[in-house]
């Protein structure tokens, strides 16, 4: 019996139509649990669609997990429990209901209908296809020409963050820019005249603590593992490339 793709779902985009955090050493709550719940949903009705993955850094203490999200429609549900999962399945992505009391709609905590973001140090993006380099120069553009310019950390130290990061994206980045990027941010957080600095370079730091390896796969490597950055390759195709020249 040939797949039943729900209407919800696009076969002709490239992004997956449902995804879920991803667990990890430091993640408390189920989101394993949740994700074979919606891979057994899915599979006992036959939709034919594969779970993909978030890219989440978490402190710990989540304070939106478990999170399931829509790439395709661009929403999250937070706090989904293992027993509204098949609910989700059905409701959602059978159906196409918006489930209202899982559905995130915090505007406080995200700027983006994909990427959703506080200041505890969490920060998600709705699948893995996102550049986390880029994602950072996204909220640094965000608050572009706001500063009062008062202060050096604030009025430098957003510019000089956005030029380093814009150097890595086009595949000229250097080995010392991450300590610079760590110098800068530093100063932005402990020497500002207000909080507006701290809370600009909030982001950067958060993104540089989960995913500093992708900062340096842009820098040593050359390769961009989203495949989002023009300048530089894509992890997946140049393995591909290895394997098939062996």
């Amino acid at each position: 019996m040939e797949p039943q793709i729900p209407s919800f779902c696009r076969t002709d985009e490239q992004r997956p139509c449902v995804t879920i955090c991803a667990g990890s050493d430091d993640c408390t709550c189920d989101c394993e649990k949740v994700r074979k719940v919606l891979e057994e949903e899915i599979a006992a009705r036959n939709l034919g669609l594969t779970v993909g993955t978030m890219k989440v850094g978490c402190n710990g203490d989540c304070p939106h997990g478990v999170l399931v999200g829509f790439p395709q429609k661009g929403f999250f549900y937070e706090q989904v429990k293992a027993e509204q999962a098949r609910e989700v399945v059905s409701g959602t992505l059978m159906q196409g209901h918006i489930l209202f009391d899982l559905l995130h709609i915090d505007p406080l905590k995200a700027t983006s209908g994909k990427i959703l973001y506080d200041r505890s140090g969490f920060i998600a993006t709705i699948d893995d296809s996102f550049c986390m380099i880029q994602v950072a120069k996204y909220f640094l553009d965000f608050e572009e020409d706001v500063s009062c310019g008062k202060c050096v950390p604030c009025r430098v130290g957003s510019v000089e963050l956005r030029e380093i990061l814009q150097r890595i994206i086009q595949g000229k980045g250097e080995p010392e820019d991450l300590q610079q990027l760590d110098l800068v941010c530093r100063a932005m957080q402990d020497a500002p005249y207000c909080d507006f600095a701290r809370t600009t370079s909030n982001p950067v730091v958060t993104i540089l603590k989960h995913f500093r390896s992708e900062f340096e796969k842009h820098i040593d490597q050359g390769v961009c593992p989203a495949g989002e950055c023009e300048a530089l390759g894509k992890e997946a195709e140049d393995k591909e490339t290895e394997e098939g020249g062996e």
